[in-house]
């Protein structure tokens, strides 16, 4: 048997790819209410920069697969169940022959939120909500605490890829037909 040509398969799929990159960027930068509060997911941008896709050929098959650059990104679209507690969203999005993600000890690696801290966009306050001074001793504070807080109760799940894929499904079912009835066509050989 003769391999079979998926260019115009293999194109729909690129379209597909590059929707779907761009809705979840903007699913990471809009403010969304995630277990019962509205959150921005990327303050930084890193995340969304860090997003792409790949389309593989194989034996007469093409793959789809969607990627992050960044190590924490599949945490964040999943979300990580907290030493303590939970968020409700972490079990929601989880494989369902899989446990979800989990903190095993009680605080953040030493210096994992400080950098975030130390960014232009956050502003410390102190107990009574005044905003203060940002010099090395509060930001070592603040980074823990928020480290710890994190660990006890965990990431919720952002979901960012998931309903990006959702999203553009139905597009990209229409797509794919075109394009794998012109690729039929264009290989099809009658003798």
């Amino acid at each position: 048997m003769a391999d079979f040509s998926f260019e115009n398969t293999a194109k729909a799929f690129n379209l597909y790819g590059k929707e779907v990159i761009k809705r979840a960027k903007r699913n990471l930068k809009i403010k969304r209410k995630v277990d019962g509060k509205y959150r921005i997911t990327d303050n930084t941008g890193k995340l969304a920069k860090s997003l792409a896709y790949k389309v593989t050929y194989g034996n007469n098959k093409l793959n789809l697969k969607f990627t992050s650059s960044l190590n924490y990104a599949n945490f964040i679209e999943k979300g990580v169940k907290g030493t303590e507690s939970t968020y409700p969203s972490v079990n929601k999005y989880k494989p369902k022959d899989k446990k979800p993600a989990q903190f095993k000890k009680k605080n953040l690696a030493k210096g994992v939120v400080e950098k975030w801290v130390r960014s232009p966009k956050i502003k410390l306050r102190d107990k009574d909500g005044k905003f203060i001074e940002k010099n090395d001793s509060n930001i070592k504070n603040a980074s823990y605490m928020i480290g710890k807080s994190i660990a006890e109760k965990g990431i919720g799940a952002r979901a960012f890829y998931k309903d990006a894929i959702e999203q553009s499904k139905k597009r990209f079912i229409v797509d794919v037909k075109k394009g794998l009835l012109q690729d039929l066509v264009t290989n099809l050989t009658i003798e």
